[in-house]
């Protein structure tokens, strides 16, 4: 049986989600009332505190406490209620569909019946969605290719499940103490995801229980290997949290990645009692493998790339990006503390709807550059951008200006629906000018929210290799791109690699973690990569000069 904290975090984070379809943009009352989602667990399960020891809860302000009260008073909340009736049940995920608004969305329930993404699938088949205002037989198609991506009706995209895992993770930690670890799908990269793990090393395993049965931020719908209890979150997705003693960590975090074939022949001749992962490895005489590489062989998993051998980032955007938050200072500094030598700043140039450096901004670009030279002597820092690829193929900065760059990278940004025909030709045009040296998220995908280019990636890859052009593995969570089956099929063709952050922030420099990550599933080798270079050797690589 529920308690009232229960089902108001439950009210709560439907609003939030119907919230911010009604407003369509980044609703400040949409992410209050999730916040506070997170934060009903320092209330009593009855909601009978007061509103001076609510409002003395982080999350909790005015405005959700009048929302407590009214829930506490009526079992419901009528804003809730009122926007149930117009608005699909899984609004979450039809919102993000290119080209909806609130109108559209509005029209499909109310004209149309459409509460899931499944009505939506059956109602663009039977073109029913096409009689809606605002919406022609391209834009019903892109729904269904978007709707289609998902290879399960349980699945979500890495990105998805990643901030679920780490906000669950910390939660936990913040309410239990110990450690969390993510583990399964999520640890091993892949890029769909069923069952988000969490490994929870505790003292008091009893407890966690007892917390986990009255939790605001999901329900307890089972328990399965091993006593993991079972959990389904606000979002619809099985979380799986492993509640064990802090000793038995190692084997758990072992167990539950995975997969059975890698971590069995571990565990069977020693006592993994009180050993970490890493330990486990050590008494096997073995080398540690990454998670995202232990579906392979092992001579192969064992030589993977790894995150400490990369020596700079070829894809980063300073505030002279308009979609840019970080100086090109605070870059250096970053890089140096990862132990850099090289990075190459990548600002987007004019050929973007929201704009970019011209020929005049670049020149002004490479006086910071020589600045920012002369402050971090030992870093190597050159100066590229980030060029659209046109629809004809064609760069968006004159070649005049481009000569003036140490080298580029260039990426498609438009025009996502050309034909196979016509979107081959762009980038095989864009690929052979000289300035270009990676070619940037080269697929052009979003992971559960746009499908690949439609493009002959042997061509592409062919032309790469002919080129002198290394393919980028983007770093983004909702990118991966290149994917690490095609990854594998360039280095199998001949291709070079580059493991990218794409950042526009600080904190999205760690993103070429998942680059790695992505490398790793696929089995690359550092060999394969050209930011593992020697500055020397990447200097003769690039072709950059001094």
């Amino acid at each position: 049986m529920s308690t009232p904290r229960q089902d108001l975090g439950d009210a709560l984070w439907r609003l939030s989600d119907l919230v911010r379809a009604d407003e369509r943009s980044r609703s400040f009352r949409a992410k209050a009332y999730r916040r506070a989602v997170w934060s009903l667990d320092d209330l009593a399960p009855d909601l009978s505190d007061s509103s001076e020891k609510a409002l003395s809860i982080p999350g909790i302000g005015t405005g959700v406490w009048r929302l407590i009260e009214e829930f506490r008073e009526n079992g419901t909340l009528e804003l809730l209620e009122r926007l149930e009736q117009l608005y699909p049940a899984e609004s979450a995920r039809i919102r993000r569909l290119p080209r909806m608004t609130p109108a559209i969305l509005r029209a499909l329930k109310g004209e149309l019946g459409v509460d899931t993404s499944a009505d939506l699938i059956r109602a663009i088949e039977a073109e029913g969605v096409e009689a809606l205002r605002g919406v022609g037989p391209a834009t019903a198609e892109r729904w269904a290719s978007t709707l289609q991506l998902a290879p399960s009706t349980a699945s979500i995209p890495s990105f998805q499940a990643y901030v679920l895992a780490d906000a669950l993770g910390k939660h936990l930690i913040r309410h239990l103490g110990g450690t969390v670890h993510a583990a399964g799908a999520v640890r091993r990269g892949e890029e769909w995801v069923e069952t988000v793990d969490l490994v929870c090393g505790i003292d008091d395993v009893a407890a966690g229980r007892d917390f986990l049965e009255g939790t605001a931020v999901a329900r307890i719908v089972g328990e399965g290997f091993a006593g993991e209890t079972v959990l389904r979150t606000h979002e619809d997705v099985e979380a799986r949290v492993h509640l064990i003693p802090p000793s038995h960590v190692g084997r758990r975090l072992l167990e539950v990645t995975g997969p059975d074939r890698h971590a069995r022949p571990l565990l069977v001749d020693i006592n993994a009692d009180g050993l970490s992962e890493s330990e486990i490895y050590e008494r096997n005489g073995r080398v540690w493998v990454p998670p995202a590489a232990r579906a392979l062989d092992r001579e192969i998993a064992e030589s993977v790339i790894r995150n400490g051998q990369l020596r700079g980032d070829l894809h980063l955007h300073t505030e002279l990006s308009p979609d840019g938050r970080m100086s090109l200072f605070e870059i250096a500094a970053e890089a140096t503390d990862r132990e850099y030598e090289y990075i190459l700043i990548t600002d987007h140039t004019t050929g973007l709807r929201f704009g970019g450096l011209d020929s005049a901004g670049l020149d002004r670009q490479r006086v910071m550059i020589e600045e920012a030279r002369a402050g971090f002597p030992d870093l190597l820092v050159l100066q590229g951008a980030e060029l659209n690829i046109d629809r004809d193929g064609s760069l968006d900065i004159d070649d005049e200006a481009l000569s003036r760059l140490d080298f580029a990278v260039a990426g498609v940004h438009s025009h996502f629906d050309l034909d196979r025909f016509e979107q081959t030709a762009r980038m095989l045009k864009a690929l052979s000018h000289p300035v270009i040296r990676v070619l940037a998220h080269p697929t052009g995908r979003r992971i559960g929210n746009r499908p690949a280019l439609n493009l002959d990636i042997d061509a592409v890859i062919a032309a790469a290799i002919d080129n002198h052009v290394a393919l980028e593995v983007n770093g983004h969570r909702d990118r991966l791109d290149l994917s690490a089956e095609l990854a594998d099929m360039a280095v199998a063709a001949g291709a070079v690699l580059a493991a990218n952050s794409d950042s526009h922030r600080i904190g999205e420099m760690g993103n070429v973690a998942n680059s790695v990550t992505t490398m790793q599933r696929a089995g690359i080798a550092p060999s394969s990569v050209v930011n593992t270079m020697s500055v020397g050797a990447f200097r003769e690589w690039a072709g950059v000069i001094g």
